[in-house]
């Protein structure tokens, strides 16, 4: 399969979400507005109203129609539509690609896209001593000492999806999605160099030291 640069396809999955997002806002402000009607409609429902009474005449009605606008505005609020439903087509085109195309074990999946609308805040809680921050394309803290059988937990709270992957490819996370988390149990002692896959400048390490 084709995959392109890990980092394009991150940001093409973020830009993804937000087009979602801006796209679901723009359809939800004309299915208001088309089922609200406004000031406007509501005044020509009058006006017709006084010209079938025979209180204006046509022309009347025709310029008071000018003034009002409404039979442009209708048209404003359905092209909004329009351009809200490109850009959630877009957006489902855009994870689409992202997934035929991105490196091995990229999957965002619905759970990533939701993590990222809804906004990456912080992960299940652990001990400050075993857990590991992705914020900021980078591993917080990038050295990390714990003792043999100690597990590690790392959190995703970035806007882009990592991998945890140890340098010597003995060991790996796979995805994980902004607000995902992965753990792993050291029980020899030594040193863990590992890295992001979609980042390779992303790196730190494990140290485990003796029981």
């Amino acid at each position: 399969m084709m995959t392109v640069g890990a980092g394009w396809i991150g940001w093409l999955w973020m830009l993804a979400g937000l087009s979602f997002v801006v796209g679901a806002v723009l359809v939800v402000v004309w299915a208001i507005g088309r089922s609200g009607g406004g000031p406007e409609d509501g005044a020509m429902t009058a006006l017709r109203a006084r010209f079938a009474r025979g209180e204006i005449d046509a022309a009347q009605l025709e310029e008071m129609r000018r003034v009002l606008g409404s039979t442009a505005r209708p048209r404003e609020r359905d092209r909004v539509g329009v351009i809200g439903l490109l850009l959630i087509v877009g957006a489902l085109v855009a994870w689409i690609v992202a997934g035929a195309f991105g490196p091995a074990g990229w999957n965002p999946g619905w759970g990533g896209m939701m993590g990222w609308m809804m906004g990456t805040g912080a992960g299940p809680t652990a001990p400050a001593d075993t857990s590991v921050r992705m914020a900021g394309s980078r591993f917080e803290p990038s050295t990390l000492t714990i003792a043999v059988g100690e597990t590690v937990r790392w959190f995703n709270d970035d806007a882009l999806p990592h991998t945890v992957s140890a340098t010597d490819g003995s060991w790996d996370s796979g995805n994980l999605a902004p607000g995902q988390a992965f753990d792993r149990r050291f029980d020899t002692a030594g040193s863990y160099p590992y890295l992001c896959r979609y980042h390779p400048g992303m790196v730190a390490t494990i140290e485990v030291g003796g029981s």
